[in-house]
C-alpha cells in the first residue's frame, strides 16, 4: 500500500499520532490505507480537490474574458490552449503567459487582450491547486478519521453502535464530533456566480 496524491497527512505523522513506534512497520501498509480513505472522504465531502496537485481541465467558450476553474486555490498556470476545433494540438493555440494572470480570488483565469470564444471544449488549462502545505485544521481532521478506524478496528467495533459493559451498555461513537465536521465544512466548493460553462476533467 502507498499513499495517494491526495493525501492530507504522511505514514510519520499520522503513527506518531496513532502512538505507533517509528521503527514499527508491521501496520504501516493498514495506516496507509486509513490514510488514502480519510483523505477521499473529505475530498468527497467538500467537492473539491484540497492537495496541491497538477489538473487538467477542458472548458467551453464564454465570450468573456475570465473563466473560473474548478479547483481552488490556483498556484500556478502551467499552459493555456485555445482551439475552437477542440483539437489542442496546432503550437499557435497556446495563449503566452503575458497574455493572462490568476485573478486575485485564486480560482480563475483572467485574459488581458482578448475573450475566450463562444465555443464548446475550446479551452484547455494545465495548472496546479490546492493547499501546500495542508492546512494544520484539516490534517487534524484525517487524522481524526485515521485514529477512528484504528480504534474501531482494534477494539472490534465497527459496524457496531454500543456494547455492553457490566450491567451497562456503553454507547459506541459511530460519527465524527462537531469540531471535525465543522472543519470539512469550512473547506466545502462554494458557487461562484462567474461560473458559466460546463468543467471537463482528465
Amino acid at each position: 500500500m502507498a499513499l495517494n496524491a491526495n493525501s492530507l497527512t504522511t505514514l510519520a505523522f499520522a503513527k506518531t499520532y496513532l502512538k505507533i513506534p517509528a521503527l514499527e512497520t508491521s501496520q504501516d501498509a493498514m495506516v496507509e490505507f486509513w490514510i488514502n480513505v480519510a483523505s477521499q472522504r473529505i475530498e468527497t465531502e467538500t467537492d473539491r480537490k484540497l492537495k496541491a496537485q497538477a489538473i487538467t481541465e477542458y472548458r467551453d467558450g464564454s465570450g468573456k474574458n475570465i473563466i473560473v476553474l474548478k479547483e481552488f486555490p490556483i498556484n500556478s498556470i502551467t499552459s493555456l490552449n485555445i482551439d475552437t476545433g477542440g483539437l489542442f494540438t496546432d503550437p499557435s493555440t497556446l495563449i503566452p503567459a503575458t497574455d493572462y494572470r490568476i485573478a486575485d480570488e485564486g480560482n480563475s483565469i483572467v485574459l488581458l487582450n482578448q475573450l475566450f470564444p463562444k465555443a464548446y471544449y475550446a479551452i484547455k488549462v494545465v495548472y496546479n491547486a490546492g493547499f501546500t502545505p495542508v492546512p494544520s485544521d484539516l490534517e487534524n481532521a484525517c487524522l481524526w478519521i485515521v485514529s477512528y478506524y484504528h480504534k474501531m478496528r482494534d477494539a472490534g467495533d465497527i459496524g457496531r453502535t454500543a456494547k455492553g459493559k457490566g450491567d451497562e451498555s456503553v454507547t459506541i461513537l459511530q460519527d465524527m464530533p462537531k469540531d471535525i465536521k465543522d472543519v470539512i465544512a469550512a473547506y466545502k466548493r462554494f458557487e461562484v456566480a462567474l461560473t458559466q460553462s460546463p468543467i471537463y476533467n482528465v
